[in-house]
């Protein structure tokens, strides 16, 4: 814990218990990497390049471009997806880790995302419908705290598409495409 506190200052001992809680999650659960329910995020495994869109203003949309390396962690009973955003011109905007893991008794996915100055963090419980993953949860960042929903659609092997919707009110009015990709596997010949 001393060497996340030595890279994030700011890292506060609630976020401390939540690392923990993940941890705990994955270490404790009652299944296997074989599990049919865990190998349905699978195709997440690699590395990925995204042409992102993110919400501006109403109707105000900036396009980005990410990439993620994601990998099996806790002896593959959880996926880790390390975020690095660029803006137009190349430019890093920010980086972040997701942590996923499927709890087999609730039969939920578990994901926390946080970014690299914890300036916003996010819980979301999930399920797998229709060769759909959604998402649900609540987080803050700097307008506030928030309630989203996140979809991933339109899966195959080496493409992905997925969206974000954030309401700042309780869920009364909702950003739609709050933020949205399409994901393109990397492969060695790039």
């Amino acid at each position: 814990m001393r060497s996340i506190q030595k890279l994030f200052p700011q890292f506060r001992a609630n976020h401390k218990i939540l690392i923990l809680f993940i941890l705990v999650l994955a270490g404790t659960s009652v299944w296997s990497q074989a599990d049919s329910s865990f190998k349905k995020m699978d195709f997440l495994i690699g590395q990925w390049k995204f042409d992102a869109k993110s919400y501006i203003a109403e109707n105000q949309y900036q396009q980005n471009t990410f990439y993620s390396s994601v990998s099996y962690i806790f002896g593959g009973t959880a996926s880790k997806d390390d975020f690095s955003y660029k803006d137009q011109n190349g430019n890093l905007i920010t980086y972040g880790t997701t942590i996923r893991t499927y709890d087999r008794q609730s039969q939920k996915w578990k994901m926390l995302w946080y970014n690299y100055n914890l300036s916003f963090i996010t819980e979301m419980t999930g399920s797998y419908t229709n060769g759909e993953f959604h998402f649900t949860g609540k987080g803050s960042d700097q307008k506030g705290n928030y309630i989203e929903k996140i979809t991933f659609y339109n899966i195959s092997q080496d493409q992905y598409s997925w969206k974000n919707d954030k309401s700042y009110d309780g869920g009364k009015t909702w950003l739609k495409n709050f933020f949205s990709y399409t994901a393109y596997r990397i492969t060695d010949k790039e």
